[in-house]
């Protein structure tokens, strides 16, 4: 190899060094930036005790503060967003709809062999696990949205008589209007 080719090498490394070190201050300076963020937040109930904070920050703290629990319903702060329940229960919740719509989409595999009993017992074990975690959603909207799937999937199946009881659950008048657009009427099939 020429001398030019290795100090050419070595320029190419010391820039790429020089890129990397100026790339770790960044992260450095982004993570003080994070905890100091952080610790603002930790240190909320305070600040709400000075009269720094909004309105509803400091009501919330309060009500922390007196061991007094939040309301079932109750605003995110960062979207702006009601929801029902603690964010928790609503995660769990929205964990259960999607294995419901999950093992549903499975149940499809089911539909074109029905006619075989051990096919049919296997969609119905399947129903059935769906049908009993969806009515453990206690959030009005989760619940009728995993109803929804598993309507769906029996009026595909033609097992009308399960079909219509399990609508007739459905407390969310939206998902249910919506329910009823998409049912396969007798004209269509």
């Amino acid at each position: 190899m020429s001398n030019s080719f290795l100090i050419f090498i070595v320029v190419v490394e010391a820039i790429i060094i020089i890129w990397l070190a100026s790339k770790l201050t960044q992260y450095k300076r982004i993570d003080q930036l994070l905890a100091a963020n952080k610790a603002e937040n930790t240190h909320g109930p305070a600040k709400a005790r000075n009269g720094s904070m909004s309105q509803g920050t400091s009501s919330d703290s309060a009500m922390s503060r007196s061991g007094k629990s939040l309301p079932a319903t109750m605003e995110n702060q960062e979207s702006g967003i009601l929801v029902d329940g603690a964010p928790e229960e609503n995660i769990e919740e929205a964990k259960q709809l999607q294995w419901v719509m999950a093992r549903c989409r499975y149940a499809e595999f089911y539909l074109e062999q029905l006619d075989d009993d051990y096919e049919r017992g296997q969609f119905r074990h399947i129903i059935d696990g769906c049908v009993a975690k969806a009515r453990k959603i206690t959030d009005p909207f989760f619940n009728a949205s995993a109803l929804h799937s598993i309507i769906l999937l029996l009026d595909q199946a033609g097992w009308e008589q399960y079909r219509d009881s399990l609508l007739s659950e459905v407390a969310d008048d939206i998902v249910r209007e919506r329910i009823e657009a998409e049912l396969v009427s007798p004209e269509e099939a």
